[in-house]
């Protein structure tokens, strides 16, 4: 039994299937419907003149009648467009008619009637598991996590970027690719995206706030008020939870995994419910809704939920009147009262097992329920993209005879080819109250890929995919952090560990993330700073195995061949090494790198970079960029290396034969602030340039003497005790930090730099540091011998407490507290409270 009402009608129709069959699904476009039953045959009815009925005559029917042509199929999916029709059958093939002048068939023409179902074959050989027509436009989703799209792109709502006119077949949309997707939906002519994270992805108009995007949204473009040509992260519904998603002709729905439902968009009908002169553009909860939701749909110009907690479908807003115009309906509604269409009196020994709207028409499906009153939560259930399980996976090992061993072969090929459904596989539960960087679960995918890959026939079959497919289809160019995971996940796989992939998978892997924005980047560093010590260590494991082997190479052509592997490789682990705080620096250090070193050929590489006359060399492996992977004395030589090149490259430049510097134009009376002020928008690259000094209205000299005058001033401007960076314990002494320093952390790293530039541009300078300041670097303790370097009768007057004899140390009534740079310092928490007694005088030694 099912119920049917017109939109703008409350009066249900109760309906029953014919001989006997259930209604499965039901789609309306703006004056037609299609009904599909329980024998997955389509039965049609309302206005065919564009032949959207798909049956042969052009005459409308009242009465729903079996589309013969897909007499033969088994169908699984049907919507509806505004005046065109699709359906999938159980293999995931898609058949469409009706209008087609804007290309919303996908057939390859721009037909404008079209009578008959034709297979759309350029989705030939992929398995379409979801399909959603906008009022122009269609969506599909395939078991591998693809998205497609066709039809009318007047408003970008195809998401392949307004440089696309309208499509008469199907278009990949390569910026969702690597999202793990739960949904597509598409509206009058926008579209939203659900992925199984809950981040909501939307594209195309935006004229009414229908993507509930705003001009106060930085990271969109000044048009995002109009349309957004491409899928774009939607800020205003990620902390929501939102588990499903409908698109009316101008207004969105969403429904949240709390049973809420909010609206944004298009009010003219009373279809959001709140306030239709309201100006808030951005989500609204439906707060009229007395009781939790677990299925929600849009109409054109309505919207209508499901209350599970009361067994009511409620309606928002009003359809439009047969006669009227709908797309031009822009008058305010009357009312925006919620309407009851069904109440529990009406669904005696039933339940409401789904809902589905259109312009006009509205269908509830039920199904009989030993308790009618039960309140179980009975949500909407969408086809999903492919994953591993744990029973898949149990399935696959257990495979044994031929049928087994194909059904396996296919689904593996399937998954481990595709970073969305590779990602799916492993994903956590979000909590959407926490900023959450890693939504994977690294620790289950470790123990499913060592299962897998243990088995013989399996782990070469994972091997090819990844290398073949897989690897060679990262979304490295990805905005979005969802689809980033997978740069996470794939390290956890053996496979990727093996000595004998460091070419093929390794290495591949390595150059994706060097194709990577400084966004998408910045997010996976953080990932990797988030991660535990182990997940971490095997990342740096992977890469430096690979690294090992081609600086173990005998060959020295082979070497050579190798110089851009060996780049990729090298700037990937820069990478983690940067984001790393959890694993000792040894970690990164390859012994067998520096086998790879030769002095010379090192200057005359650190020559060749700098030199602007020779074209740039991308593939050129320079070591000092890299010397987080050498050990001391390695990094020594390095650091010579780079200081022979320094004289060298000044001797060229004096010729004429270089010109490549990092330049600071500085004024004398303003040193200190020109210097900082051109560091900071100095790019990491040009600080290992050789630098020139230039004094504004200042005669340059040669030989260097500038660059020492200039190094001189600053420093010893900076180090001043009224300059006040840094403090003097006695007169003469060492200098220190000081307590409450004036100065923030950034200008005592750009100090550092400095320091850097000085001794990598081989100028001598006086910085009269303790050598405690060495030994924190070097992370050794400092001793009470340190602190006599820096104040000698401090340290003297601590040495003599020690030296008390015993029960004299009381006597002396003193604390754990000193007078330093004009403050009492605690020498211990809370030091000021704690008196010195004979046990505990080495306490802080």
């Amino acid at each position: 039994m099912y119920f049917h009402w017109a939109a703008d009608s409350r009066q249900p129709r109760r309906l029953n299937g014919r001989d006997g069959l259930e209604l499965l699904q039901a789609a309306s476009g703006e004056r037609h419907s299609l009904l599909l039953f329980s024998n997955h045959r389509v039965y049609s009815c309302g206005d065919n003149s564009l032949g959207q009925l798909g049956q042969k005559r052009e005459q409308n029917t009242e009465q729903p009648e079996p589309i013969q042509a897909l007499g033969t199929l088994d169908i699984d999916l049907v919507s509806c467009g505004k005046e065109h029709s699709i359906a999938v059958c159980h293999k995931g093939r898609v058949f469409a008619w009706g209008a087609g002048s804007e290309g919303q068939l996908g057939i390859g023409e721009f037909k404008e009637i079209n009578l008959m179902p034709m297979r759309i074959k350029t989705l030939g050989g992929i398995k379409i598991i979801q399909v959603s027509c906008g009022h122009y436009h269609s969506l599909a989703l395939s078991e591998d996590g693809q998205v497609f799209s066709w039809g009318k792109n007047s408003q970008g709502q195809l998401g392949l970027g307004m440089q696309s006119s309208s499509q008469a077949s199907p278009q990949k949309v390569t910026s969702l690719e690597g999202i793990p997707l739960a949904q597509v939906a598409a509206g009058g002519s926008h579209s939203f995206a659900l992925s199984l994270t809950g981040t909501s992805y939307g594209w195309g108009s935006n004229s009414v706030g229908q993507l509930a995007l705003s001009g106060e949204n930085s990271t969109v473009c000044f048009l995002s008020e109009v349309q957004i040509s491409k899928p774009h992260s939607i800020d205003a519904l990620k902390n929501l939870g939102v588990i499903y998603i409908s698109c009316g002709y101008e207004h969105t729905a969403v429904l949240t995994k709390d049973g809420q439902v909010f609206t944004f968009g298009d009010n003219s009908s009373g279809q959001l419910q709140n306030n239709p002169r309201g100006k808030r553009r951005g989500p609204q909860l439906v707060e009229g809704i007395k009781g939790q939701v677990s299925k929600i749909e849009c109409g054109s110009y309505h919207t209508i939920a499901y209350v599970y907690t009361t067994g009511q479908v409620v309606s928002l807003g009003h359809g439009p009147r047969p006669t009227s115009n709908p797309t031009h309906q822009k008058a305010p509604a009357e009312s925006s009262d919620i309407i009851c269409l069904l109440s529990a009196a009406d669904l005696v020994d039933v339940k409401v097992k789904d809902i589905f709207a259109g312009a006009y028409a509205n269908f509830a499906t039920t199904h009989r329920v030993s308790h009618a009153r039960s309140k179980s939560v009975s949500m909407k259930i969408l086809p999903e993209i492919s994953r591993i399980n744990q029973s898949l996976a149990k399935k696959w090992i257990a495979a044994k005879i031929n049928k087994e061993l194909a059904e396996a072969k296919r689904e593996i090929n399937l998954i481990f080819s595709s970073s969305a459904c590779l990602t799916a596989s492993f994903l956590k539960k979000r909590d959407t109250r926490e900023e959450n960087f890693v939504d994977v679960d690294l620790t289950m995918a470790r123990n499913v890929f060592k299962k897998l890959t243990a088995v013989k026939w399996i782990s070469p079959l994972i091997t090819t995919c990844l290398e073949d497919n897989l690897l060679g289809d990262l979304p490295c160019h990805s905005q979005h952090q969802d689809a980033l995971l997978i740069f996470l996940l794939l390290p956890e796989c053996p496979l990727m560990q093996n000595n004998r992939n460091w070419k093929t998978l390794t290495v591949k892997f390595a150059k994706a993330i060097c194709k990577m924005n400084k966004e998408s980047l910045a997010f996976l560093r953080k990932c990797w700073a988030s991660l535990e010590a182990s997940s971490l260590d095997t990342v740096v494991q992977m890469l430096k195995r690979a690294i090992t082997i081609i600086s173990q190479l005998h060959d020295p052509y082979s070497k050579i061949q190798h110089q851009c592997d060996l780049k990729a490789l090298l700037e990937v682990m820069k990478h983690v090494h940067k984001a790393n705080h959890q694993l000792p620096e040894s970690t990164f250090v390859i012994h067998e790198l520096s086998h790879m070193l030769n002095p010379d050929a090192e200057i005359c590489k650190l020559l060749l970079r700098h030199n602007s006359f020779v074209p740039e060399l991308p593939n050129l492996v320079v070591f000092s960029d890299f010397l987080f992977s050498f050990d001391l004395p390695f990094k020594i030589k390095l650091m010579k290396c780079d200081s022979s090149a320094k004289l060298k490259f000044e001797a060229m430049a004096s010729q004429g034969r270089m010109r490549t510097f990092l330049t600071l134009e500085v004024r004398r009376s303003h040193l200190v602030e020109d210097t900082m002020r051109q560091l900071r928008q100095a790019e990491f690259s040009d600080l290992k340039k050789p630098l020139v000094v230039e004094f504004i209205k200042e005669i340059c000299f040669e030989a260097g003497g500038v660059t020492s005058e200039f190094f001189h001033c600053i420093f010893e401007e900076m180090t001043a005790p009224k300059y006040e960076m840094f403090m003097y314990p006695e007169k003469s002494s060492c200098m220190w930090f000081p307590v409450n320093p004036k100065f923030e952390n950034k200008d005592y790293f750009f100090f550092g730099v400095l320091c850097g530039l000085s001794l990598s541009n081989v100028k001598v300078v006086n910085l009269p540091f303790p050598l405690a300041l060495y030994k924190k670097l070097l992370k050794q303790k400092p001793s009470l011998e340190d602190l006599k370097e820096l104040s000698f009768p401090l340290g003297k007057s601590l040495q003599e407490v020690l030296n008390c004899e015993a029960g004299d140390v009381e006597e002396l009534h003193i604390h754990f507290s000193i007078h330093w740079d004009k403050k009492d310092v605690n020498l211990i928490p809370n030091g000021i409270s704690v008196p010195v007694n004979e046990t505990n005088k080495m306490l802080n030694k």
